[in-house]
């Protein structure tokens, strides 16, 4: 069983936020990067003093105000629902016209349109607004992020590169890189992008899990468990640390370290994935010959059976083993 963790977003995945575009116009000017330029109603006009107002009282300041707007903006391009990114895009341009975030926000959802003339203008309109590239780096990161999640890893790596050429330093990017690369099946370049991350910032826990799943791949288990053991040294609660952990001393003959994983994981887990791993567990106490630890804990997976499939699997199991 794989429990390999993935890059982390930069969004929330399940954002809340105030509406103003419940009057849109025929023209649909909300979905238009600065509304098109075009004159508002009275109405419209109206409609955005309210959110303004509402916007302010919910987050104190309109720079916080349009940073939670941008950052929706962006949750709606990763997810495909490109109308409702622009309208936030748009909201945040009505909090602050002068923030370079709103400006690399109207490009990356012209891109997305096929509109590479005025993405670029406004790419060069947030330049002007940007200060020592921090904008400019959260654009990168962001375009990125949404271009894995298309499964377009060559280009999400390729505009990585844009934001290290910047900022050669980020951490954070030298491991989201080495993760796409691992994902390629490019173990060379994964393992020198991540091996980077864990160097520039040895706190990295995610790093050292996937370094180490790559090294688990590569067969070598004492430094996957190595880099499994120094991510949950970080992290005393991260579940695929020890599970991969529990794979990869199991693979290299070392079953009670595995098994002492599992009991580590069955502490930690929720209940719906407790059947699974008392599964594991039992398996790994075969190995050792503890027939009557592996039927209990055989007993046990039946009772958080999470399948008809895996209840199947456990019952057959428990009638070669459980006497």
């Amino acid at each position: 069983m794989q429990l390999a963790s993935k890059a982390q977003s930069t969004t929330n995945s399940n954002p809340r936020y105030l509406e103003s575009d419940a009057l849109r116009a025929k023209d649909r000017i909300n979905e238009r990067p600065r509304y098109g330029g075009l004159n508002k109603t009275a109405a419209q006009l109206e409609a955005d003093e309210q959110f303004i107002a509402q916007s302010l009282r919910k987050y104190g300041t309109a720079q916080a105000a349009m940073q939670a707007h941008v950052d929706f903006g962006w949750h709606y391009l990763a997810t495909d629902h490109a109308p409702t990114a622009i309208k936030r895009f748009n909201q945040a341009w009505l909090l602050d016209s002068t923030a370079a975030d709103v400006y690399y926000g109207f490009s990356a959802y012209l891109r997305q349109q096929g509109q590479t003339e005025e993405a670029e203008r406004f790419m060069q309109l947030g330049k002007r607004h940007d200060k020592g590239n921090e904008a400019l780096l959260k654009y990168y990161a962001s375009q990125a992020y949404n271009q894995s999640l298309r499964r377009d890893y060559p280009g999400a790596i390729a505009t990585n590169e844009q934001l290290l050429a910047l900022a050669p330093t980020n951490a954070f990017a030298h491991g989201r890189t080495g993760y796409w690369y691992l994902l390629q099946r490019d173990t060379a370049r994964a393992g020198q992008y991540l091996s980077r991350a864990v160097q520039l910032n040895p706190q990295d826990s995610l790093s050292y899990l996937n370094r180490g799943w790559l090294r688990y791949e590569q067969k070598q288990y004492s430094k996957a468990v190595a880099d499994f053991t120094q991510a949950i040294r970080i992290n005393g609660h991260y579940i695929s640390a020890y599970a991969n952990r529990a794979l990869a001393n199991t693979d290299a003959g070392n079953h009670a370290a595995a098994i002492t994983d599992l009991k580590q994981c069955l502490a930690l887990v929720p209940s719906s994935d407790k059947g699974q791993f008392y599964y594991l567990l039992a398996q790994a106490q075969l190995k050792t010959n503890n027939s009557s630890g592996a039927c209990e804990a055989l007993r046990q997976a039946l009772e958080w059976s999470y399948t008809p499939a895996a209840e199947k699997d456990i019952k057959r199991l428990m009638k070669s083993t459980c006497r």
